[in-house]
């Protein structure tokens, strides 16, 4: 699994880079206004977009059902691990005892989707860490908080609008904030973007689910406080 979703997002990097010498070839072709050289460049946009197709990732839901959030947790990090590892980044979490209703294999590749977006807007110079922290939004929703220090490209505009296409400008091909937001819609839930001090990007999933007293649970990687009230912005 891991290989896998790994492989795919490498692949969507690569067919990007492949537009966009495929663009700077056309615009050559143009000028030289060379039919024949133009006709090949377009079966060959047609091959890339065809591979895009193949590639994609889906974010759909095949099997809900109830899951402990720290087994989903704690089993993508060992799955990801050599990840975190690579780019330098501290992982951690606390989500107290809670189940969420969702298709863990979408919830692995969606939790693979953010950190690897994630670990591209790693802070170059402070100690990188993604933390996730969990508590009850109500008797039927989990809040799952998802924080890092990143430095992301930012615009003066408002901070999201309904697509995920402002915050952060020039980031959003490839692997992406829209694909998460599929990703919960799909579920059942959505994704809100948090108020947060200093760099990086904060987002809560609110995701259908229950605190459970059954389930005894203890932090993965450094413990962290319980939340502490937030802005949300939906």
């Amino acid at each position: 699994m891991m290989i896998d979703t790994i492989q795919q997002s490498l692949i969507s990097e690569g067919l990007q880079e492949a537009r966009q010498l495929v663009q700077t070839m056309k615009q050559k072709a143009l000028k030289l206004t060379n039919t024949d050289l133009l006709k090949r460049i377009v079966e060959l946009e047609d091959m890339l977009r065809n591979i895009d197709d193949v590639n994609n990732i889906s974010t759909e839901a095949v099997h809900i059902e109830k899951c402990s959030l720290k087994a989903l947790i704690d089993t993508a990090y060992q799955m990801y691990h050599l990840y975190f590892s690579r780019k330098d980044i501290r992982f951690s979490s606390y989500v107290a005892n809670l189940q969420i209703k969702v298709d863990k294999m979408s919830f692995f590749r969606m939790f693979f989707s953010l950190v690897h977006y994630m670990g591209k807007h790693a802070h170059p110079d402070e100690e990188r860490f993604i933390s996730i922290e969990a508590a009850a939004y109500n008797s039927q929703t989990i809040a799952m908080y998802i924080e890092d220090n990143g430095v992301y490209p930012t615009s003066n505009t408002d901070i999201f609008d309904q697509s995920f296409k402002r915050r952060i400008t020039g980031a959003i091909s490839g692997v992406g904030l829209a694909a998460i937001q599929q990703w919960a819609h799909s579920v059942g839930g959505k994704v809100c973007p948090v108020d947060k001090v200093g760099s990086g990007l904060k987002l809560c999933f609110l995701l259908p689910g229950t605190a459970s007293p059954h389930l005894r649970e203890q932090p993965l990687g450094e413990a962290r406080l319980p939340l502490q009230g937030a802005s949300v912005i939906c």
